[in-house]
């Protein structure tokens, strides 16, 4: 009897969280006998991931639209950054992936940040989930909310922009015969949510009714954190391909701290720029309870599982995001007094504000304590098990390839 297909996409967004949420994913459906097929943005870093699994590894049959217009706040804007407002693209989009999901015929699609690849599940009837931190699982509102809880959520604009969106997206649809949409929301509503995270660092807040999955990845210990210098430490985390801000660097060296940058992939010029400066640099990952355990000044961009172990590990993370996913997590966290970020009304040094931020308030490490208490014996392997339940259960409930 010929093994099933299942599709697993990567569509947009950076670094290899993406690739950590279907790990597990994977690994439930070949438990199942399926073959799979990872369509994803980045081909060498997915092959480098899952080099020891018998996985097919293809590019994605749609290239991602630039991303344009203003910061994003809400899903619907961020779909509109992306070129989801457009119907001559919609179309040529979703009849790409169409072609690709009926001549694989997968027994189901399994979605992280890939918008593209669930409309086309949604026109074929095909089983899909939904994967990634609650930032990628809108509520099945109409319009959906804002990201940010102070904006209006009667804003006429967000409205306007979700029914631009739905009328391209809709018009696409009809181009293919498939059933079009009522609303926007209904297109997640329909399918499986596997929510990589924490109640706390849900983008949206603690929702009920979402199963919380925590958090997946590598269980290894990395490579032992290393100072120089006398001052107290401070360790800095980017993410892969970032280089170092010389203003942050100058603020914390000028002020007598010692600074070790961790930064996946930096190269050796930069590197060693660094190192003349007086700054200890791991171009690799270190390991983070290692850190969390030898310094409480613990910066990072805000990426979901960064972040989350570093409260996990009892810190509280002070947060420089570069990116929306990132700025949403940190606004997130600032409200439960969970992390410390920027503020507008305050001037000088950055990075020196918000460990002056940090030490005027004890709720923070109080918080962070707290959350630690809570989930610091936390075990990847637990996800793990959560998702393949869930797979299971998908995939049983969903019958036979179509």
């Amino acid at each position: 009897m010929t093994r099933p297909w299942s599709l697993c996409v990567w569509e947009r967004g950076t670094g290899s969280g993406h690739l950590f949420h279907l790990l597990p994913v994977v690994d439930a459906l070949q438990r199942l006998g399926h073959r799979v097929l990872l369509c994803v943005k980045d081909v060498g870093l997915t092959k480098r991931v899952f080099h020891d699994s018998d996985v097919v590894v293809r590019p994605l049959p749609v290239r991602n639209a630039a991303v344009r217009g203003t910061l994003a706040r809400s899903h619907a804007e961020l779909m509109f950054n992306l070129g989801f407002a457009d119907p001559a693209r919609q179309t040529r989009a979703l009849g790409r992936w169409r072609q690709l999901m009926s001549e694989l015929r997968p027994a189901a699609v399994f979605c992280d940040h890939a918008d593209g690849a669930l409309l086309a599940a949604y026109s074929l009837g095909l089983p899909a989930a939904v994967l990634g931190n609650g930032f990628f699982h809108p509520p099945v509102n109409s319009p959906f909310p804002a990201f940010d809880p102070a904006v209006d959520p009667g804003c006429a604009a967000l409205t306007r922009v979700e029914s631009r969106i739905l009328a391209a997206v809709n018009a696409a649809l009809g181009y293919c015969n498939a059933p079009t949409l009522d609303r926007l929301a209904d297109l997640y509503a329909r399918a499986w949510r596997f929510v990589f995270s924490f109640a706390e660092l849900d983008a949206y807040g603690s929702r009920s009714g979402l199963d919380y999955l925590g958090l997946s990845g590598p269980t290894h210990r990395a490579a032992a954190p290393s100072w120089q210098g006398a001052g107290e430490k401070v360790f800095f985390y980017l993410s892969r391909g970032q280089q170092a801000d010389p203003d942050f660097v100058d603020q914390l060296l000028g002020a007598g701290y010692s600074l070790l940058i961790a930064a996946p992939g930096l190269g050796d010029d930069a590197s060693g720029a660094l190192r003349r400066r007086g700054v200890a640099v791991a171009n690799r990952h270190v390991d983070l309870q290692q850190v969390c355990a030898d310094c409480r000044l613990v910066f990072s961009e805000g990426n979901h599982g960064t972040t989350a172990k570093i409260l996990r590990f009892g810190r509280v993370p002070l947060l420089l995001p570069r990116q929306l996913e990132q700025l949403v997590t940190a606004n997130r966290l600032a409200v439960q007094t969970l992390g410390v970020v920027p503020r507008r009304s305050l001037v000088g040094p950055l990075c020196l504000q918000l460990i002056d931020s940090l030490n005027a308030n004890p709720a923070y490490e109080r918080n962070a304590r707290l959350f630690a208490d809570r989930y610091g014996g936390w075990d990847e392997a637990v996800c793990a098990d959560r998702v393949r339940w869930a797979v299971n259960d998908l995939i049983r409930e969903s019958g036979p390839n179509p």
